[in-house]
C-alpha cells in the first residue's frame, strides 16, 4: 500500500514474488445448502500472498469475495481445497489448533460502526485479543494498549472512553489496533475503507501502507471499487461467480485487462486520471450460484462469447508473463480510454 512509482510496482511485485507464500489457498471450494439445493459461493480458488505485498481481490457484489475472507479466517468451513498459512495446513484445524494460527491471522471488516462492542471501552476493545491469548499480566496489556493506540495515531486518552465516542474513520484505526495486537503477519481486510468519507479514506489507506512497510504485513484486500485497488495493491484477482477469471499484476491487469469481465469492470471505474473510459455494457445480471451456467459462467453476458464458452470451461492459465486468465479469447475486450486524459497510473500512488 505504499507509493511507488509503475516501475517501482513492478519491481515490488517480483520481489514479493520471490518470497515464500504468507497465504495459499488451493482449489478453494465452499458450497452451502438453499433448501434441497446447493449454492457454490467459491468455486475452486487458488491465490498466494507473500509477506509484504498486497493482494486485492475484487469482483462484483455475490461474486464470493467475502466468502473467500471468511473461510479463510475458518468462519466457513471449505469443502474442499486447502488452506495453507505459514506452511502449515490449517484447512481443517480444530478450534484448539487454530488458536496460535489465530494470533498471526487477522481480519478488519467493512463496518467500523458494527465491528466495535459499544458497551466496551476502547481499553477493553483493543486488550480483547490480548486477554483471550493470555498475553501477559494486566499492567502489561495495558501498556500494550496504548502503545496500539499510538501505532495508529491516537492517544492513551481514547482508552476510557466508549465506540459512540469516536468517528468512523478513528474507529477503523481501533480496529486496526485490535487486529495488530498479537503482532499478525497477514491482514484480512474486508472493504475496509469504503465505509469512510473520501478524506479518511486517504489517511486509512496511507496507515495501512505505514503499518505494512514497517511490519512486512501481508494483505489480503477485499474490494469492489477498481479505482482504490490501483493505488492500494501490488496485485489483482478478479472473482466472477466464485471463479478467479483474471489474476496478475495490478498494473498489467489495469492497463492491459484480459479477460473481459475485467475489461468491463474497469469501463465502470472512471477515475480522476482516466475521466473518459468508454463503458463497457453487459447483458443481463450475473446468474445465480445454484443454477451456474455450463461452459465459461460469464458466457451469458460475454461480449465476445462463442459456441465453445456455452460448453467448454476455459483454465485459468498464463496468458502473459504474469498474468493468469479463464478466457478462450483473452484481450479482445479492452476499456476505452482517451489517452489525451490521462497519465499513467502508479500502482501505489
Amino acid at each position: 500500500m505504499n507509493a511507488m512509482s509503475t516501475g517501482q510496482g513492478a519491481a515490488a511485485a517480483s520481489a514479493s514474488a520471490a518470497k515464500a507464500p504468507v497465504l495459499t489457498t488451493e482449489d478453494l471450494r465452499v458450497e452451502f445448502t438453499v433448501g434441497h439445493q446447493t449454492l457454490v459461493a467459491v468455486d475452486g480458488v487458488s491465490l498466494s500472498v507473500a509477506a509484504g505485498e498486497t493482494l486485492a481481490l475484487v469482483g462484483e457484489s455475490g461474486s464470493g469475495k467475502s466468502t473467500v475472507a471468511l473461510a479463510l479466517m475458518r468462519a466457513h468451513e471449505p469443502d474442499s481445497g486447502r488452506i495453507i498459512f505459514e506452511g502449515t495446513d490449517i484447512t481443517h484445524l480444530s478450534e484448539r489448533r487454530l488458536k496460535p494460527v489465530r494470533r498471526r491471522l487477522q481480519m478488519v471488516i467493512q463496518d467500523p460502526y458494527a465491528s466495535l462492542d459499544p458497551r466496551m471501552t476502547i481499553a477493553r476493545v483493543v486488550a480483547e485479543p490480548l486477554v483471550a491469548h493470555r498475553w501477559g499480566n494486566r499492567r502489561q496489556i495495558a501498556d500494550r494498549v496504548v502503545e496500539l493506540l499510538e501505532l495508529v495515531g491516537l492517544t492513551a486518552s481514547a482508552m476510557s472512553r466508549y465506540p459512540s465516542q469516536f468517528s468512523g474513520g478513528q474507529r477503523q484505526r481501533i480496529s486496526i489496533a485490535r487486529a495488530l495486537a498479537l503482532e499478525p503477519s497477514m491482514i484480512i481486510a474486508d472493504e475496509p475503507v469504503s465505509a469512510l468519507d473520501m478524506s479518511i479514506q486517504a489517511q486509512i489507506i496511507n496507515l495501512l501502507g505505514t503499518l505494512q512497510r514497517e511490519r512486512d504485513l501481508a494483505y489480503l484486500v477485499i474490494a469492489h471499487d477498481l479505482a482504490l485497488v490501483h493505488q492500494i495493491s501490488n496485485r489483482v484477482a478478479v472473482l466472477y461467480l466464485g471463479r478467479v477469471v483474471e489474476e496478475g499484476t495490478t498494473d498489467q491487469v489495469v492497463w492491459s485487462p484480459q479477460h473481459p469481465y475485467t475489461a468491463a469492470l474497469l469501463s465502470a471505474t472512471p477515475t480522476p486520471d482516466n475521466p473518459t473510459r468508454e463503458r463497457i455494457v453487459l447483458a443481463g445480471d450475473p446468474p445465480s450460484a445454484i443454477n451456474r451456467p455450463s461452459g465459461c459462467v460469464f458466457h451469458p453476458r460475454c461480449p465476445i462469447a462463442r459456441s465453445r464458452c456455452a460448453v467448454e470451461v476455459p483454465p485459468l492459465i498464463e496468458v502473459r508473463p504474469g498474468v493468469r486468465t479463464a478466457c478462450f479469447y483473452p484481450g479482445e475486450v479492452q476499456p476505452v480510454i482517451d489517452a489525451s486524459q490521462s497519465r499513467p497510473l502508479t500502482a501505489k500512488e
